[in-house]
């Protein structure tokens, strides 16, 4: 095959260009979608699930750390 003539130089310029542009556009929405999961929207998001694990990993280290200071202080009556 071989392009001598403009318009074929064009043709295949902008065949080109349409799958660059789809390309670029099926990769900005997959990526809007990720960013989505690390905002917070009331209770789906991976952002939300990570927030309430890190509350429960909190409320669980206090209760260890109460539970060893009373173990601690038991020790020295």
């Amino acid at each position: 095959m071989s392009i001598d003539n403009p318009s074929q130089i064009l043709t295949l310029l902008s065949i080109a260009a349409i799958i660059i542009g789809v390309l670029f556009w099926l990769i900005d929405s997959r990526l809007n979608k990720v960013m989505a999961e690390f905002q917070p929207n009331g209770g789906a998001s991976v952002r939300d699930q990570l927030d309430r694990i890190e509350k429960k990993v909190d409320a669980v280290e206090t209760k260890v750390d109460g539970h060893i200071t009373w173990h601690m202080n038991q020790k020295g009556t």
